[in-house]
């Protein structure tokens, strides 16, 4: 909610029967005086507000359907770390110096995020209970960004806290996903996937690391000090054992095509190029069984081109094998991804792209461009 907003109805200016805009920013009379100013008011109207979430204190929830591709929105930092900076001494958090500098608005803004005070003592043992709380409110909420313009260009190394994107939650299924400018702290964040009005935006802590349950919630207690129980790891006996089997094939399959001179070996090796693409097809129909993950997706439909159109340049052509096991994972493919999917998987994998990070667009053009 905005600090005070006007007394009179955002439309007519009648003083009686007002009620909030859902955003909190502006009060209206009617539904009629709301929707006649809708147009107006939509330019300044925010897709989420901050509210409580059951079981993780405040996130972000959306106050209309937000639709795939969409920029939720974009905001500055509150403050900038180098990693640089960092001694190495003891529990200590560079930036504190420029903490103390900042004007008292965002001073405020900064230390009412999420402070892990029962959850993280490392910091205890300093006399000076602000700068304490600082650093357990920067080792909470920071992130280390990617701003690089090129997936081969060097990591500058900035730890950031933000006001807004700082209140987003995770989930090993997000919604979601954050990008930096190129060479820039400037932080957009965009819908990987329809939000309904009422969801919670979500994005990955774990950016382009994964795992099996086990390993994730490791990982995000011992980083950021709480026990994950989004739908992903909510999943218990068969259906658990599944997703981390799907999860840590695809991820060691797209390990293995990671750089361009893998993905030229596997193009090149005409004894096994047919049976390396069945592989592929297997583990790209085997991800249909889980959540989307639709950055990794986009990049296994790109691999997947690439070696169907060498295999048929190296072959002759390509055959789908009649066995059981192939003759499944065709089916999986036609149902999620049309009858004539083989010859489409690079619009496929472009479309898939389309809505997502600059990293994935980069991985999936790569890969296509091999076979220019």
């Amino acid at each position: 909610m905005s600090s005070t907003p006007s007394s009179l109805c955002n439309s007519c200016q009648a003083a009686s029967n007002l009620k909030y805009c859902t955003c909190g920013q502006v009060v209206y009379c009617s539904k009629a005086c709301q929707q006649v100013d809708w147009v107006r008011h939509k330019q300044s109207c925010p897709m989420v507000v901050v509210r409580v979430v059951e079981g993780k204190g405040k996130g972000l929830v959306a106050i209309r359907n937000i639709s795939a591709g969409t920029v939720i929105f974009t905001e500055d930092p509150l403050i900038i770390v180098s990693k640089k900076d960092e001694q190495g001494v003891g529990f200590e958090v560079p930036g504190y110096e420029e903490f103390k500098k900042m004007d008292q608005v965002k001073k405020q803004e900064l230390m009412e995020l999420y402070d892990p005070k029962e959850k993280n003592t490392n910091f205890d043992c300093h006399e000076d209970s602000e700068y304490a709380k600082f650093c357990r409110i920067v080792t909470a909420n920071d992130i280390s960004i990617n701003n690089k313009a090129h997936p081969g260009d060097v990591d500058l190394g900035l730890d950031v806290v933000y006001k807004q994107f700082s209140r987003i939650n995770h989930s090993c299924c997000p919604n979601s996903f954050a990008e930096c400018e190129a060479g820039s702290a400037t932080h957009s964040v965009r819908t990987g996937k329809m939000i309904k009005k009422g969801q919670e935006v979500t994005i990955s802590y774990l950016g382009s690391k994964d795992g099996t349950r086990e390993d994730r919630r490791e990982d995000l207690l011992n980083t950021w000090f709480f026990h994950c129980t989004c739908e992903v790891c909510s999943l218990t006996g068969e259906e658990r054992e599944e997703n981390d089997r799907v999860r840590m094939m695809v991820l060691t399959y797209l390990m293995d095509a990671g750089s361009k001179d893998n993905i030229i070996r596997m193009m090149n090796d005409k004894k096994n190029i047919t049976a390396t693409l069945r592989n592929y097809l297997r583990v790209l129909a085997d991800s249909y069984s889980i959540e989307e993950d639709r950055g990794k997706r986009a990049v296994m439909l790109s691999i997947c081109h690439v070696l169907y159109r060498q295999a048929k340049r190296l072959c002759g052509g390509w055959v789908w094998p009649s066995d059981n096991d192939s003759i499944m994972v065709r089916m999986t493919l036609q149902k999620y991804l049309g009858e004539n999917f083989l010859e489409e998987l690079d619009m496929l994998a472009i479309s898939a792209a389309s809505v997502m990070t600059r990293y994935f667009k980069a991985k999936v053009k790569r890969n296509l461009d091999l076979l220019t």
